[in-house]
């Protein structure tokens, strides 16, 4: 099971938290609220990017909409750039 350490917010309290249980994230200004599958929430002081490395290292990746429309936007790109050229002499010859 994957597991990260994090300080909880106000009593610096260590935590180990089963990346499995997690539902959600709230990243504030100051702290981060965490959200787990049985309804209960710890909120924590590791920021948005700390979070993030974190997960990274259990090869996990937060994906939003934006993330998304990015990857398909490259992967046209990269599709229209594999697609073979056709070289046309004119109209009576084919490209083989």
């Amino acid at each position: 099971m994957k597991y990260i350490e994090v300080n909880g917010w106000g009593n610096r309290k260590k935590h180990l938290i089963p990346l499995d249980k997690i539902v959600d994230f709230n990243f504030e200004d100051d702290y981060t609220t965490i959200s787990f599958v049985s309804g209960k929430i710890v909120n924590v002081i590791e920021n948005e990017s700390t979070i993030r490395e974190m997960l990274r290292y259990h090869q996990v990746n937060l994906v939003n909409e934006e993330d998304i429309h990015t990857f398909y936007e490259g992967l046209s790109e990269f599709q229209a750039e594999m697609e073979p050229p056709y070289y046309y002499e004119g109209d009576d010859e084919l490209p083989f």
